[in-house]
């Protein structure tokens, strides 16, 4: 079994590690990032994403520029990131505090997290004054005839 020691380090790297990942995703040049960026619905086409930016809006003809791609995103020189580094960390803090959000975008910390907060409980005290307010329950219920 490991100690909680371990699990606080195996939960710091791995917490360190995400984060890290989420910045490179949210900061990077890719046009789901773009401040500019608008996704409409398109009928069969599910959802595309279009600049409206407006130096483009006005020199494109029909006022539409399609900018559904990474590549059209990092040669734009108008991108702007919609994100900054303290938006990405506290949006990921407020992932972590979801357990519902935690649990389907990063199971494994939602795990350990789980495992830290139940080890707090688990000593030998607690485990007893559980068992002992169960059993003060379940004799109450028999004496009130509250198991009918």
């Amino acid at each position: 079994m490991r100690t909680r020691q371990e699990v606080l380090e195996r939960f710091e790297d791995l917490r360190s590690r995400r984060l890290r990942a989420r910045r490179s995703k949210y900061l990077s040049k890719a046009f789901m990032n773009c401040r500019w960026n608008k996704r409409f619905r398109v009928k069969g086409d599910g959802k595309v994403g279009f600049c409206m930016h407006p130096i483009v809006f006005k020199k494109m003809k029909d006022g539409v520029f399609v900018c559904n791609e990474d590549c059209t995103a990092k040669r734009c020189r108008l991108f702007d990131c919609a994100h900054d580094a303290e938006s990405v960390e506290e949006e990921f803090e407020e992932v972590l505090r979801s357990p519902s959000r935690c649990g389907n975008e990063y199971p494994k910390l939602a795990i350990l997290i789980w495992f830290l907060q139940n080890d707090r409980r688990s000593t030998r005290k607690a485990r007893f004054a559980v068992a002992v307010s169960g059993a003060v329950r379940a004799a109450w219920r028999v004496v009130t005839f509250g198991w009918w």
